[in-house]
């Protein structure tokens, strides 16, 4: 879309409603019609194409002088060259191209092609997704939007006639009803048709085309050829405008096909005619589709070679940067753990010295403890013991034994002179034990606060350790992932060269062109020159493919006259619309259908019309006019809008 802001439905339909514009005659009763849907709450979303409608009424701007285009199309802007490549591979890619092809030496150009089948939506990839059904295309000049136009009839006659070729008979493919309210037998409105018919597989009317612009002019500059071509190449396009080409359309065409019918025997002519027709074109098909995919598996193996060497090669680099990243995370992770290693093997030998101050200390403390008390059991027992010994001699033993009194005497003052003595020298002792204790306590400290960081350094360098370890051994299994990329690499570099080699077999006929990434820069380069010259190619189909393709298509517009001239489904179906056109008569009077039947009937008849004429070409201001009738959605496949 155009237009990003979207804005609330119902007041943009009552905004155009109220709009008085030159548009007014063409379109306002359209516009007014969805407006009452939506109040009465009857209109949907779901219903066929009512979602992308929605969509794009939602980005108009009624006070604008022009509404957004209506439509996606592929966007190549701000894309890269390689996201071109891929998307285009996506869209031009042989199973999502149309299976017949326009009859002509000139093909489609590559945007041209791609707008074929953007609108045609076989494909499933996300390309096709972000367009969406509603396609506006590149074609700005009038050659370029007739040859999209002959890209999308090409593919709605032969999908069509794949369709008709699973009947043995065409009449199978109908199922037949009653009108109410004919005053004939069976409620009829004229002896013939007796009945009405409706194609039973609704997926047939897919395949219909609706032309139109605001005026004849543009619809007349794009189906000029395909009128033109109508005598070698059978039914193409209806103009019916007005009422002259109208009347020219029903005497040239609907009239003599019924009245023969009508005059025939369909079983000795019609009939096996398409039997034939059919048989024909069933091999025909086979034969294309049988090229088609040989051509696509070449076509998919350079897009598979190509994805696989891009993802090879992202895979590559991811593995070199996690290698590179491992190997700074271990440079830095070793940087971290030189220091921190000096610094546990200098904090180590200040434990070791500590360890052996601290034992030295303890030697002291435990030496001094044990002279402490000494001098303690000394000044506890000494005075006791002199005493003792005092008072183990009295004055009988002095007198009586001189000599023992004396030496019992002079044991007691030798113990109390050291018991003094000790008691003069216990302090001393106790103070120094103090000393070295709180020497010892203060170094068992500094010990626990050594070995505190020294626990704290280790688990660092374990952890670090850890890393490096870990870098390592990324740096083994990605270098050990890279060296298999690198074959792997080598091998898809020699996988391609073999397509290339295959592709270069290609010769005369067979030869085409390569969608690549140099294809694309020259689709994008701003040399006008080169970028139109690439913009004329069409990248995969070759001449034998091309020539076989347009067999198809003539073969398939033979099936579909075949088909509709042996139905008597369709031509009672084309009598009853020329009937509802007023062109047959109930004598000299014209037929008046009943609303009911109208209503029931007459989209079944454009749809046998469409199976009749594959474009119906249809001014918009007539469009009102000739399907004012139809109510019913889904009527027509496609509708091209200029």
């Amino acid at each position: 879309m155009a237009a990003e802001v979207k804005m609330d439905l119902e007041q943009v339909l009552k905004a155009l409603c109220e709009k008085e514009t030159e548009a007014k005659g063409k379109y306002l009763e359209d516009v007014k019609f969805l407006y009452e849907s939506v109040q009465k709450g009857t209109y949907s979303r779901r219903d066929h194409l009512c979602d992308a409608l929605a969509e794009y009424l939602e980005t108009v701007d009624p006070a604008g002088d022009e509404a957004p285009a209506l439509g996606k199309k592929l966007e190549t802007e701000d894309k890269d060259e390689e996201a071109v490549f891929l998307m285009l591979n996506q869209v031009l890619s042989l199973e999502n191209a149309p299976l017949g092809k326009w009859p002509g030496k000139d093909g489609l150009g590559i945007w041209q092609q791609a707008d074929v089948n953007l609108a045609i939506h076989k494909g499933t990839e996300d390309a096709f997704e972000e367009v969406g059904k509603i396609v506006a295309s590149r074609a700005k000049k009038d050659e370029e939007k007739e040859a999209v136009l002959k890209g999308l009839l090409a593919n709605a006659v032969v999908e069509r006639a794949s369709l008709l070729a699973r009947y043995d008979k065409p009449d199978e493919a109908f199922e037949s009803f009653d009108f109410y309210h004919g005053e004939e037998k069976n409620h009829a409105y004229a002896e013939f048709p007796a009945k009405w018919h409706r194609i039973r597989e609704d997926r047939l009317n897919d395949e219909s085309i609706l032309v139109t612009a605001a005026t004849d002019a543009p619809i007349r500059k794009l189906t000029k050829d395909l009128e033109s071509k109508e005598k070698t190449m059978g039914l193409l396009a209806a103009s019916i405008s007005d009422e002259v080409q109208k009347n020219i359309f029903y005497e040239m065409t609907i009239a003599p096909m019924v009245k023969a019918y009508r005059e025939g025997d369909v079983s000795k002519t019609r009939l096996p005619k398409y039997v034939k027709t059919r048989e024909e074109f069933l091999a025909q098909k086979k034969l294309v589709e049988d090229l088609q995919e040989k051509l696509g598996k070449l076509q998919k193996e350079f897009l598979r070679n190509w994805k696989e060497e891009k993802q090879r090669t992202k895979d590559l680099r991811a593995a070199e940067a996690a290698i590179e990243h491992a190997e700074k995370d271990a440079e830095a992770a070793e940087q971290t753990r030189k220091p921190l290693m000096d610094s546990r093997d200098g904090i180590t030998k200040q434990m070791n010295e500590l360890l052996d101050q601290i034992d030295e200390i303890a030697a002291q403390a435990q030496a001094t403890k044990n002279e402490w008390t000494h001098y303690n059991d000394v000044i506890r027992t000494g005075f006791d013991k002199e005493r003792e010994l005092r008072e183990s001699v009295n004055g009988m033993t002095k007198l009586l034994n001189k000599k023992k009194y004396e030496a019992v005497m002079e044991q007691a003052d030798q113990v109390q002179k050291e018991a003094i003595e000790a008691q003069e020298k216990a302090p001393a002792a106790d103070k120094k034990l103090k000393e070295l204790t709180a020497q010892y306590d203060e170094m068992v400290g500094k010990k626990e606060k050594l070995q505190k960081d020294l626990d704290t350094i280790t688990d660092k360098i374990s952890q670090i350790s850890k890393t490096v370890n870990g870098a390592r051994a990324i740096i083994a299994k990605r270098g050990e992932a890279a060296d298999q990329l690198r074959h792997a690499l080598e091998a898809v570099e020699k996988e391609r060269k073999a397509l290339l080699d295959e592709w270069a077999k290609e010769q005369g006929e067979d030869r085409r062109i390569l969608l690549d990434v140099e294809f694309v820069k020259e689709l994008l380069s701003k040399d006008a020159k080169v970028r139109e010259k690439k913009e004329a190619e069409n990248p995969w189909f070759n001449q034998k493919y091309q020539k076989e393709r347009e067999k198809l298509f003539d073969l398939a517009l033979a099936l579909q006259k075949a088909f509709v001239e042996a139905s008597g489904c369709c031509m009672a179906n084309l009598a009853t619309l020329s009937q509802y056109w007023g062109y047959w008569k109930k004598g000299n009077e014209k037929i008046t259908f009943h609303e009911a039947d109208v209503a029931e009937t007459v989209p079944f008849l454009w749809q046998t019309l469409a199976l009749l004429v594959p474009v119906i070409e249809l001014a918009l201001p007539a469009v009102a006019g000739l399907l004012g009738d139809v109510k019913q959605p889904g009527l027509f496949g496609t509708l091209v809008v200029d």
